[in-house]
């Protein structure tokens, strides 16, 4: 008797919507993109009712806007409000800091030089879109050794935010030099000798670095749906 393969689980409106965050935050779902319901239906095998639960809650964490009759479309962020995400970073970010410093132990520094040898591991083999991604998570594992839940939760909406950011604004190529030096490696450097001060400098000169790749004109995406979460699935 031929046994039957079993069946894959169906998507839950928040495997949909993680498949979405790592799209923005590996920069290949630009800004502008419209994600229809018909469109996500046919891309992850799903209904309308999963689709419109995942836009819900897309559209809370800012990633994308609803609009009346068209769907959803992934956010745009103006200039005015590029600039705006970033000043919030700057001091989220390091009172964030500043508590992980205080707390983080043995353990958690270990976690985190782990995390940078993915980072390692991923530019080595030039998977620059996981590489982008581990880079952006990096700074939420940071910011989650604090233990301030609500300050840990806006921060993850800014870092969504900043990743359509650069790729609305970034120069081709520039966003991408300003991470490939040692600033994880000298902030969790700071972070095991309790250092704060080192390590807000290091988290300031960074974000700093990142703004000044920005240009604020237009760039075109593509939105080509299949291509891009079929990456996401192969990551």
């Amino acid at each position: 008797m031929t046994r039957q393969k079993p069946k894959e689980a169906a998507l839950t409106e928040e495997d949909i919507c993680q498949r979405v965050r790592d799209s923005v935050l590996e920069q290949r779902l630009a800004p502008g993109t419209k994600l229809t319901e018909e469109s996500l239906c046919g891309v992850f095998g799903v209904g309308r009712t999963t689709v419109r639960r995942a836009f819900l809650l897309l559209s809370r964490d800012n990633i994308v806007e609803l609009q009346k009759n068209k769907g959803a479309v992934i956010a745009s962020p103006s200039p005015d409000e590029a600039q705006q995400v970033f000043e919030a970073r700057h001091t989220v970010e390091a009172a964030l800091l500043a508590r992980a410093s205080e707390v983080a132990d043995t353990n958690d520094i270990k976690n985190l030089r782990g995390h940078l040898a993915q980072e390692r591991d991923a530019l080595a083999k030039a998977d620059i879109a996981r590489w982008i991604r581990l880079t952006g998570e990096f700074h939420l594992h940071v910011a989650k050794l604090a233990g301030n839940t609500p300050m840990y939760h806006f921060l993850e909406q800014l870092v969504f935010r900043s990743s359509l950011i650069i790729t609305l604004y970034g120069r081709h190529g520039q966003s991408v030099q300003s991470c490939t030096g040692d600033e994880h490696t000298r902030l969790v450097d700071a972070l095991e000798r309790r250092d704060i001060v080192a390590a807000q400098e290091i988290l300031t000169h960074h974000l700093n670095d990142i703004e000044a790749t920005l240009r604020f004109e237009r760039a075109a995406g593509g939105d080509d749906l299949h291509q891009i979460f079929g990456m996401a699935r192969a990551s």
